[in-house]
């Protein structure tokens, strides 16, 4: 492995979708991932200080972020 190599995910929180304001930047961090389960839900990632994890299925509306990376 080479420890140059890292991917970061920045706490840049998400967009709320009844009302379009930026919640939790600085705090915490979700992130889309490239598998949906239908045309309105799709799986996403969670991040805050002291975790990581999937945060099961999630409706598009909502704002994430996605990072693309290369595999």
């Amino acid at each position: 492995s080479n420890s140059a190599n890292k991917l970061e995910f920045p706490a840049v929180g998400d967009r709320y979708y009844s009302s379009g304001s930026l919640e939790g930047a600085g705090t915490w961090g979700h992130y889309w991932s490239s598998v949906q389960n239908s045309s309105s839900y799709a799986y996403g990632m969670y991040l805050n200080s002291s975790s990581v994890g999937p945060s099961g299925s999630n409706g598009k509306r909502y704002g994430f972020s996605v990072r693309c990376v290369r595999q």
